[in-house]
């Protein structure tokens, strides 16, 4: 097998890391996935292939506090925990971890993330209503298995920092992108805490982070990786992250859009995978407010600093939320 030259990851020979993952560094390849070193982001991802063909993703986030670090190993294992090791709904496995480099290693999954059919199904060669109802079947068996009970919705920490988003834009200490839409949104947000104030809250652990590219189809089971460590609290939280990275990577519904813009048949597929009608819940309808208001703040407010990638998620989290007031009025 060829080899390639021993690079570090930020300070760490490839080669070493071989050898305490007991193989031969003679016998290993390194392929990178992913490199990204942004202000916001810091990451590296490799591929290494032994030569008995197996498999490991190694992830390095140099940037991430110890304490950030340490919270991500936990969700990994609270929520592994959670889920089991043998059922049709899973965590990758962590085989390695290196807290001192902020450096895991994961087992490599073979398989098309939900992502990857997602885009087939844009061509009709997958089905996207299953792709949908599976990711919702992983949250749902999540929420339940880790659940700590339902408590009456209140909207008082919400409406805190909607009211600190508004003040600070009118003020011009937060610039923002199309200031009197976000605007909008904010005064949108104070009726949606209204409509949801003392509706049934579900609170259990949450992924944090559930977008289409975390969910990979496996020979055994649908894995997720890359939690985000928030611990347990409303589970509505996941699935508005789910429901606006779906809208973003494909679109909103031209012709049947139901809540926010997304396609009926969508939801349908949520409701069936979860166990539950989102569509009609009104604690969801403020996750999905607040969601597109944390989106929101993060774009660069002039047009020209932002990429296309950023203008496009920008114009349909635009979209959203006018579709979301005009159905909520």
């Amino acid at each position: 097998m060829p080899q390639t030259s021993p690079v570090l990851l930020q300070g760490l020979s490839l080669d070493a890391l071989a050898r305490d993952l007991g193989l031969a560094p003679a016998r290993v390849q390194w392929r990178q996935i992913k490199s990204v070193k942004t202000e916001r982001e810091d990451r590296q991802v490799l591929l290494l292939e032994h030569d008995d063909d197996a498999k490991l993703v190694v992830k390095q986030e140099p940037g991430l506090s110890a304490r950030r670090f340490d919270s991500l190993l936990e969700s990994y294992g609270t929520l592994g925990r959670a889920l089991g090791d043998d059922g049709a709904f899973r965590m990758v496995p962590v085989i390695l971890a290196r807290p001192e480099d902020r450096l895991v290693v994961l087992a490599h999954v073979p398989g098309l993330t939900a992502h990857a059919r997602l885009e087939a199904a844009e061509i009709g060669l997958d089905q996207r209503a299953e792709v949908i109802e599976s990711c919702a079947a992983w949250l749902g068996q999540l929420h339940r298995a880790s659940s700590v009970g339902v408590t009456a919705f209140e909207g008082g920490d919400v409406l805190h920092r909607v009211r600190k988003f508004a003040r600070d834009v009118r003020e011009g200490v937060r610039p923002v992108a199309y200031p009197k839409r976000f605007l909008g949104l904010c005064a949108f947000m104070h009726k949606a805490v209204r409509g949801g104030e003392g509706a049934p809250r579900q609170q259990a652990l949450r992924h944090g982070d559930a977008h289409s590219r975390n969910f990979i189809f496996g020979a055994e089971a649908l894995f997720a990786v890359d939690p985000t460590p928030r611990g347990a609290g409303p589970v509505a939280l996941d699935i508005a992250r789910y429901m606006t990275r779906l809208a973003y990577s494909f679109g909103v519904a031209e012709e049947g859009a139901g809540h926010a813009g997304l396609a009926r048949a969508d939801w349908q597929a949520l409701a069936t995978g979860y166990e539950h009608p989102w569509e009609d819940d009104p604690v969801l309808t403020v996750f999905l407010g607040l969601q597109l208001l944390n989106d929101w703040v993060q774009m660069p407010d002039a047009r020209e600093q932002r990429t296309s990638s950023q203008q496009h998620r920008l114009s349909r989290l635009v979209m959203m939320f006018q579709l979301l007031r005009e159905q909520c009025d």
